[in-house]
């Protein structure tokens, strides 16, 4: 093994684990000497990561390495036991994303200099915390007891509500913490700070407005402008969120038209375009996360986008290291007027990950007053 890799130790033998021992396994920094768990059951099991045998071990005093806490919905719980119980010293104990240290350590050699005093502020926050999605970007707290978590019985879906209306998660999440951290992570998303938000309140939409949600996910989007405008396409090619978006827009069944397909630039029984779309009406707002797939789904807007109705567009563009660019010379081309969100995201969760501070969204403007 090599020798610069740090050992730690997880805690947590969950099914999460296996996703943090695939990071090491992809991008190495790291070596697990043990694991931790509450369960009694599990102590002496143990688990097989790059060909060597890692035991499942109950907590105990004196750790000799750093500690990973594995489930994040539960850190601050554990973090309690290990330190009140324990005795262990806080400066041991660290959160799942202590494992991007080396992406870390790039990210501020490379920016630390920058032009742009943005990167360089997620620099100096870097110094004394751990990398993350916002990098101290999001002022505002969302604390998990800010949502109360139902359920619906007859559909087995767990529910909450936003601003008054009931907002239904997929059956994957039956959990109450986890379903809580879901949603409170959607409002960090759309902080007015942060570096992803969509700036919902500048779209100025009103009861002619007709809009294609791509990547509809729960609706969280839709569900903040339904009442305003006149009919919302929810594209989601996901079928474990088809059951909950047809619950939260029930009420609202005669202005949403729900497309159990992906958004691209084919038209067949698994995507639909947006000039498909188009064609049936006239749309005046895209949206469009949809996991790196944002260029086919707007290469399947090329008459939408060339034609000189009204429009506006809202793109994710931190999943590739292009996107941002591209999508700023694509629309500029169609006679948008362009605008990229402010500050930098960094994103953990793709499938490569690279030590860079990405543009989050652009906003393309069309035949309209620039708000």
């Amino acid at each position: 093994m090599n020798q610069e890799n740090e050992k730690i130790i997880f805690f947590g033998a969950g099914k999460r684990k296996e996703v943090l021992i695939n990071f090491i396994k992809k991008y190495g920094g790291f070596e697990v000497v043990e694991i931790w768990d509450n369960d009694s059951r599990l102590w002496g099991n143990k688990v097989i990561i790059n060909h060597y045998s890692v035991p499942i071990k109950q907590p105990r005093e004196l750790p000799e390495y750093n500690i990973v806490i594995v489930p994040d919905v539960y850190f601050d719980e554990i973090k309690k036991q290990l330190v009140e119980d324990l005795k262990i010293n806080e400066s041991l104990i660290k959160p799942s994303n202590y494992l991007f240290k080396n992406f870390k350590s790039q990210i501020i050699e490379k920016y630390k200099n920058s032009h742009d005093q943005a990167a360089v502020d997620i620099c100096n926050y870097l110094q004394n915390h751990e990398l993350d999605m916002f990098n101290g970007q999001v002022k505002n707290e969302y604390p998990g007891d800010m949502f109360d978590i139902c359920r619906d019985e007859d559909k087995g879906l767990l529910y909450s509500y936003w601003k008054g209306k009931k907002i239904y998660l997929m059956s994957d999440i039956q959990n109450e913490l986890v379903a809580k951290e879901y949603l409170c992570n959607l409002c960090r998303e759309q902080d007015e700070n942060s570096p992803h938000s969509y700036n919902m309140e500048q779209l100025g939409l009103n009861s002619q407005d007709v809009v294609i949600d791509g990547g509809a996910a729960e609706g969280f989007f839709s569900l903040q402008i339904i009442d305003k405008v006149k009919k919302i396409y929810l594209i989601e090619g996901d079928e474990r969120w088809l059951e909950a978006l047809g619950c939260t827009f029930q009420p609202y069944s005669h202005k949403v038209v729900i497309v159990p397909k992906w958004l691209g630039s084919k038209n067949d029984e698994n995507m639909i375009s947006i000039d498909q779309i188009n064609k049936e009406e006239k749309v005046t707002l895209v949206k469009l996360d949809i996991e790196g797939a944002e260029s086919d789904a707007i290469s399947g807007g090329e008459e939408t986008f060339s034609s000189i109705q009204k429009m506006q567009v809202i793109a994710c563009t931190y999943h590739t290291t292009e996107d941002a660019e591209k999508f700023l010379e694509y629309f500029n081309s169609k006679g948008f007027h362009t605008e990229l969100s402010k500050g930098y995201l960094f994103v953990g969760g793709l499938d490569i990950v690279k030590p860079e501070l990405r543009k989050g969204v652009l906003t393309a403007r069309k035949n309209q007053e620039t708000l």
